[in-house]
C-alpha cells in the first residue's frame, strides 16, 4: 500500500474492503501496522470518517483510537508517534447525521480546529469568518492545544440535543390502529401517485419478513372499485413498479434493485434500515416510515434518504395510538411532526363506484373505502396462500402470521 502520490484512508461504517478504504477491525488493523512491511503512510494526506457514529456503535471505537495513535493523528498522541505526522500537513474528516457521546469523543481525539458543516444558523456557535462562507462557522480559535480540545468539547456536547434535518423536510405523523395500518398505507400511496405520478418512496420496514409479505401486496393487489369485484374490471391497485431490498436477498438482487429503483421515474422501494445509511437514491420524494425506528437517532437516518442537496421532501411516520409517545421522544430533539390529514385522503376515494361526496366523520375502521379495500386485502392474502400452500409451507405461515398481526 505504499504509493508515491498523496492518498488518503476512509474509516467507513458501511463498506468493508482495502485499497483507499481501510476496515476497523481489529485484526486488519493490526495487519497493516505491525505485519504489513508495505504499509507506507508518509504521503497520507486525508483521513475520513464516514457514517462515525455507525463506526463506533459496531464497536471498532478502540481500534480507530490505535490507528490515529500510530499514524500520529490522535489529539495527545505519544510523543514518538506524533513525530510521524508533524513533517505532513493532514486533513481529517468526520461525517455523521446525528451527534453523540462517542461520536464527540472520536471528534475530541481526531479533530484539531475543526469547521462544523450543516447547522442551521441559529444553531451555530459564534466563531470567526472563513474562506467556507456564511453557511460554515469555525467552531475554535487559535489558542493553545488545551484551550482548543476543552472549547470543542463544550460546543460538540451542546449540539448532541438536537437532530439537524433539511428545513424544506415536511415531517408528518398518522395515528392508526394496527387492523388498518396495510389499508391506511395503500391508500396514502395510491393516492400520491394519483396527485403526481413521477414520484418515488421508500417504505421502511422492520424485519426482512415483512418486506417481502408488504412486497407482494404492493405489487401485486388487484382491484376493482364497483359495487362487485368483477374480475374482468379488476386492475393493479398501484400501477408503479415496486422493488424490495433486504440483508436476507442474494447479492445479485440486491444490485438489481438498488440500480432499477435508482433509474425509475415512479416506483416505491420496499426496504429494512439496510437503505437507511449511505446510498443515495435520486429524486426520492417521499418518506414512509411503516414501522417506527427503535431509536430516535434512526429516524434521521431515514428520513435523510430524501430532501437532499436542496430538494424538497416529505416524511410520514406510521404510529399505533400506544405509540404516540415517540413524539415527545423526537420533540426533545428539536424534531416536530404535524398530524396528517388522512380523512381528507379517505373522503377523496370513490365507494362502489360512486362519485365522493361530503360524509360524515366517522371511525376510520368503519369508512366505506377501509372497509372496502380490507375485503380486498383479505381476498388477496388467502388467495395468495393457498396458492403456495402445497410449495413454500413455512412461507404460507409466515404470510397467515404477518396479515393477522395486522388485524
Amino acid at each position: 500500500m505504499g504509493l508515491h502520490s498523496s492518498w488518503f484512508i476512509v474509516f467507513t461504517g458501511l463498506s468493508l474492503g482495502m485499497s483507499w478504504v481501510v476496515r476497523t477491525e481489529q485484526k486488519r488493523k493490526q495487519d497493516c501496522e505491525k505485519h504489513t512491511a508495505s504499509f507506507v503512510y508518509s504521503n497520507l494526506r486525508w483521513i475520513v470518517f464516514d457514517e462515525a457514529d455507525s463506526i463506533l456503535e459496531l464497536g471498532f471505537g478502540k481500534a480507530v483510537e490505535d490507528i490515529l495513535e500510530h499514524l500520529g493523528s490522535r489529539n495527545g498522541a505519544l510523543d514518538q508517534n506524533k513525530n510521524k505526522g508533524e513533517h505532513i500537513r493532514r486533513q481529517n474528516l468526520l461525517l455523521s447525521a446525528t451527534l453523540n457521546e462517542k461520536v464527540n469523543r472520536l471528534a475530541k481525539i481526531s479533530l484539531k480546529n475543526p469547521v462544523m458543516i450543516g447547522l442551521d444558523d441559529q444553531k451555530k456557535p459564534s466563531g470567526k469568518s472563513n474562506t467556507l462562507g456564511n453557511s460554515h462557522t469555525s467552531l475554535l480559535s487559535d489558542d493553545d492545544e488545551d484551550g482548543i480540545l476543552e472549547k470543542q468539547n463544550d460546543i460538540l456536547e451542546h449540539a448532541v440535543d438536537d437532530f439537524k434535518l433539511p428545513a424544506q423536510l415536511v415531517q408528518r405523523y398518522v395515528k392508526v390502529s394496527c387492523g388498518s395500518r396495510l389499508a391506511v398505507l395503500l391508500s396514502i400511496l395510491k393516492s400520491l401517485f394519483e396527485r403526481q405520478i413521477s414520484q418515488k418512496v421508500v417504505i421502511f420496514l422492520s424485519t426482512c419478513d415483512s418486506v417481502d409479505f408488504h412486497h407482494a401486496v404492493l405489487s401485486q393487489l388487484e382491484w376493482s372499485s364497483g359495487p362487485q369485484l368483477d374480475m374482468d374490471k379488476k386492475q393493479k391497485f398501484l400501477s408503479c413498479k415496486v422493488f424490495r431490498l433486504h440483508g436476507n436477498m442474494e447479492q445479485d438482487d440486491r444490485k438489481k434493485s438498488f440500480l432499477g429503483f435508482g433509474s425509475e421515474k415512479s416506483a416505491i422501494l420496499v426496504s429494512t434500515d439496510v437503505a437507511a445509511r449511505g446510498l443515495d437514491f435520486p429524486k426520492v420524494k417521499y418518506i414512509i416510515q411503516y414501522d417506527s425506528p427503535g431509536e430516535a437517532s434512526e429516524y434521521v437516518h431515514r428520513v435523510g434518504r430524501t430532501a437532499r442537496i436542496g430538494e424538497k421532501g416529505e416524511a410520514l411516520l406510521f404510529l399505533q395510538p400506544i405509540e404516540l409517545d415517540y413524539l415527545k421522544d423526537l420533540e426533545s430533539h428539536g424534531v416536530s411532526l404535524t398530524e396528517y390529514p388522512f380523512q381528507k385522503v379517505l373522503d377523496s376515494f370513490p365507494v362502489n363506484g360512486q362519485k365522493p361526496h361530503k360524509r360524515k366523520i366517522i371511525s376510520l375502521d368503519m369508512h366505506p373505502w377501509i372497509m372496502s379495500l380490507q375485503r380486498s386485502l383479505e381476498g388477496f392474502v388467502a388467495g395468495e396462500v393457498m396458492h403456495i400452500f402445497f410449495f413454500l409451507l413455512p412461507q404460507a405461515a409466515v404470510w397467515l402470521i404477518l396479515y393477522f398481526a395486522l388485524q
